[in-house]
């Protein structure tokens, strides 16, 4: 019987679509299994994709906490430590990778003495990197001082105007103060702030050429810089409160500007019922903060300040206005980055915009246990939401510049405050400017030998394992907890997915589970919803017509999908490396436009494509954003930062 030459090749791709309904199902179904009954103890290999993650990773998971070290781009490899959906999330679902979970068996008292023993060097290492970060301070502002530049930055004072005249609200406020403490305290406190400040020697504290480590705190150091900081944020804030400085109006988010069809205008009762009672808990802050015995009252008092004006001029207006709390190392995302994928951006302000006011009618709900009190967590919160959405929505309207940041984010914009000349020699100043180098330097050395970064012996494997074995103290102990032991490094312990090779052979293992990525995810749901869509391998396959992956510029140029085929991987993979050369010689028609980089993206496909001529795979494609309704683990996940500010390193 002749079989044509067409109909040979749809038989073959008919073969893999059916491949892969009956492989994906099994693994799609343990990632649902893991959600219901998953061990608190699992250790997870992550298999590879494009840029820093070429190499797969490992990571531990304790609970909900995931444990897993990194190199950064200062140079030191520090553990980090985050939430399991989060790690999930970019991981498993914006960098599509598969992660395979063994779940070890291990009794409590043992878990909880590797968990405490990995806080403790976390803790550690975050105070070693708090203290380079002072002794850094402390040479920038010695640099300034030894050119002349008597001011210095503090955080919260950018939120006020120091070239306007007060305003109502900032008057009222300074009436407050004064009626509680007297009309010369606030002068008599910059004075005695004053005398304070000249009595701090301009000396960097010393740091001995000791040896660091992970098992012991770093002593405290004497930061120069942040006695400086601490004076003059107490006296920054008695300042705006002396001459009743207004806040900046462009730190002011009137979020009425930002309405969507549907949405309810201005403030309810409920609302200027619950601000107004919040205002007069703003006002007594600012007037008790100045007397207050805690040393660092200067920043909670600007805050607070603040926040009671942009209260009082909500309810002016009768509009709900917050502050910026955007802070001044959010990254910018450049409208060149936005306009490759707009459908980014308008995802991401829909999800924002739902999130806002989820968090509005939480906060000004009437069914908490006071229903008049809108406490300060509640508020930030509403800061924060509202600040992410106005931030999205703006540039899903214009197109220009957002920014975007990671962590709990708090109004904080920080201004130049004034310095006294010092009173000393330049001799004398510049000889404590060596002394905060020499200081800075030698620190940042202990640093890298502490936290060492290197191919083989210290990885992200190496050192996993390596502080897993630590706390059982012994190797025998190891084995009686884990129920074996692995030497970092032996038996080729340094490349990942052999690690989790030995973790299997030798840990008590009760099972094993396959969390696919994203796409392979996405493929199966969409064949379970269409059984009879025949066509459906023809149109995934590949990135020219794929529905489910829509490109994103870093995983260089390719054509087709790689890491769900195994026997045709090759054949692929060398259309893809032929498809990476062809968008090379293309790139040196677009080199005064694009300064190269269609071509290098090329180059970097070709490389990538290499290993599928001998059945590997490396790339996967990713995604700057996805929202998976079925994933209730990361509904709540903050996703503008991740989407264009991910960090994953080697």
């Amino acid at each position: 019987m002749h079989v044509s030459r067409k109909s040979a090749f749809y038989a073959l791709f008919i073969g893999i679509f059916l491949i892969q309904l009956i492989s994906l199902p099994w693994s799609v179904l343990a990632k649902g299994a893991s959600s219901s009954s998953s061990p608190p103890f699992q250790f997870i290999y992550i298999d590879a994709n494009v840029g820093g993650s070429s190499g797969g990773h490992s990571a531990l998971r304790i609970n909900n906490t995931i444990y897993h070290f990194q190199y950064f781009p200062d140079g030191l490899f520090k553990l980090v430590r985050e939430r399991w959906p989060y790690f999930r999330y970019v991981y498993n679902d914006l960098e599509n990778r598969t992660l395979y979970v063994a779940h070890i068996h291990i009794e409590n008292r043992d878990l909880e003495t590797l968990q405490a023993y990995l806080d403790r060097y976390y803790l550690i290492q975050e105070a070693h990197m708090s203290r380079l970060g002072e002794l850094s301070a402390d040479t920038n502002l010695l640099k300034d001082l030894n050119r002349g530049h008597f001011q210095m930055s503090v955080s919260g004072a950018g939120l006020f105007s120091f070239d306007r005249p007060p305003d109502e609200v900032s008057t009222q406020l300074r009436s407050a103060v004064i009626d509680a403490h007297g009309k010369k305290y606030l002068e008599r406190a910059m004075e005695t702030l004053d005398r304070d400040l000249s009595k701090i020697p301009l000396l960097p504290p010393r740091v001995e050429p000791i040896h660091i480590n992970h098992d012991v705190y770093p002593p405290p150091v004497k930061s120069l810089s942040k006695k400086y900081a601490e004076n003059r944020l107490k006296r920054t804030a008695l300042r705006v409160l002396d001459r009743a400085l207004p806040i900046r109006k462009i730190e002011l988010t009137d979020m009425d500007h930002f309405l969507r069809p549907g949405d309810r205008r201005g403030l309810t009762k409920n609302e200027r019922n619950k601000l107004s009672v919040y205002a007069e808990i703003l006002k007594s802050s600012v007037k008790q903060l100045p007397a207050s015995s805690r040393p660092d009252w200067g920043y909670p008092l600007l805050l607070a300040n603040a926040r009671y004006q942009a209260v009082m001029w909500s309810l002016k207006r009768n509009r709900l206005c917050l502050l910026d709390p955007f802070p001044e190392s959010a990254k910018s995302v450049s409208p060149k980055t936005l306009a490759e994928d707009p459908t980014v951006t308008a995802r991401l302000a829909d999800r924002a915009w739902r999130k806002y006011w989820d968090i509005r009618r939480s906060a000004f709900s009437s069914q908490s246990l006071d229903e008049s009190v809108l406490d300060e967590r509640a508020y930030n919160r509403l800061e924060e939401g509202a600040g992410r959405f106005a931030e999205l929505e703006k540039g899903r309207l214009t197109g220009n510049t957002i920014r975007v940041a990671y962590g709990r984010l708090i109004p904080s914009r920080s201004g130049m405050t004034p310095l006294p000349a010092p009173n000393l020699s330049q001799q004398v100043i510049n000889q404590s400017l060596s002394e905060a180098h020499l200081n800075q330097g030698r620190y940042n050395d202990q640093l890298k030998r502490c936290y060492p970064y290197n191919l083989i012996n210290y990885n992200c494997a190496t050192e996993l394992i390596r502080n897993i074995n630590v706390p059982f103290q012994s190797q025998n102990r190891v084995i009686e907890a884990l129920g074996g032991g692995i030497v970092p490094g032996e038996d080729f312990a340094f490349i990942p997915f052999r690690l989790f090779d030995l973790v299997k052979d030798r840990f008590q293992i009760t099972k094993v589970e396959v969390l696919p990525g994203y796409r392979k995810r996405m493929l199966l749901r969409t064949a379970q919803n269409e059984p009879e869509n025949t066509s459906l391998y023809f149109r995934e396959c590949n990135t020219l017509t794929s529905t489910l992956y829509h490109g994103v510029a870093g995983d260089t140029p390719f054509l087709f999908f790689t890491d769900d085929v195994v026997w045709i991987r090759p054949v692929y993979g060398a259309i893809n490396g032929a498809y990476g050369l062809i968008a090379a010689a293309l790139g040196v028609f677009t080199l005064p436009l694009d300064g190269g980089d269609l071509s290098l993206a090329g180059l970097k496909g070709t490389l990538y494509s290499l290993p599928e001529l001998f059945f590997f795979n490396i790339r996967k494609g990713s995604f700057n954003y996805v929202d998976d309704p079925a994933d209730s683990e990361a509904e709540t996940l903050e996703r503008s930062a991740p989407a264009f500010d991910r960090h994953v390193y080697p």
